[in-house]
């Protein structure tokens, strides 16, 4: 029984990132980097990653998987794994760490 307790628990600590996030506006460093993005993690183990800008909204449809404290992504029209550390701050601030920078995000 406590097996199953632990199992379940660690299962779901990858569904705290499901869900909506945007970049947050504060950080003004990653807003330079990336532009306006957000980002959408499914329960499917699909991501869409979303440019905005005033003309349109670019949409980049990739996979994901997490393990441990890693976000590892794939866009499949152009396969190339990427793996990203990442931290959840609280359940409404998540934080990437990608190419020596740090990018914050908030949920949507």
């Amino acid at each position: 029984m406590l097996f199953k307790y632990f199992k379940l628990k660690h299962k779901s600590t990858d569904k705290n990132i499901l869900g909506h996030w945007i970049l947050d506006p504060e950080d003004m460093t990653s807003l330079e980097i990336y532009g306006n993005i957000s980002i959408q993690f499914k329960a499917n183990s699909e991501l869409i990653y979303t440019i905005h800008s005033d003309n349109r909204d670019q949409i980049i449809l990739m996979t994901y998987e997490i393990k441990g404290g890693i976000l590892i992504t794939d866009q499949p029209s152009s396969p190339q794994k990427e793996q990203t550390k990442f931290n959840l701050v609280s359940k409404d601030r998540l934080e990437l760490f990608f190419g020596g920078e740090k990018s914050s995000y908030i949920r949507k």
